[in-house]
């Protein structure tokens, strides 16, 4: 969603209104940007991310055999950093795809992570995701902006 006329000024994700769990709209120049601004949203309904200094850094890599689209990759993307969230008990803050390549010989990408170790007297939860879902969710390009979008609802 653009803020003016300028595509440098745009949301990079909001939240909207869901009667029983919690969806986010998020956007991206690229995809992915989208994938990053779809992890902060993410972790935004999770805690308050002007709390969550960028200390822990954690290499992420996604790869998946045989043809799949971006929907998909996104959800795995949300998938393994919830998991890094409940088992390792991190708290991110910060995403940067460092690689990306989804073809018919595969899907791959690379990422980095940044955050800090789940603290309850600093970070409060907001919110507990269980998973993203696949309800609803598909991923657009806006043809006069060029900017994407998705929308996704997560288990709560």
């Amino acid at each position: 969603m653009l803020l003016s006329g300028n595509k440098k000024n745009f949301i990079k994700y909001e939240t909207i209104e869901h009667l029983s769990d919690a969806k986010l709209k998020a956007y991206g120049k690229t995809i992915n940007e989208l994938f990053e601004n779809a992890a902060e949203g993410m972790f935004s309904i999770i805690t308050n991310l002007d709390n969550v200094k960028k200390t822990v850094k954690k290499e992420i890599e996604v790869n998946i055999k045989g043809k799949v689209d971006n929907e998909d990759l996104l959800i795995v993307w949300l998938e393994k950093l919830l998991y890094f969230c409940e088992v390792d008990s991190l708290i991110f803050s910060y995403f940067k795809i460092t690689d990306f390549k989804n073809n018919s010989n595969g899907n791959y990408f690379s990422a980095l992570a940044k955050g800090e170790y789940l603290n309850l007297k600093k970070h409060e939860i907001l919110l507990q995701i269980k998973a993203p879902t696949y309800h609803g969710l598909r991923i657009r390009q806006d043809k006069k902006t060029g900017i994407y979008n998705a929308e996704i609802i997560f288990d709560v």
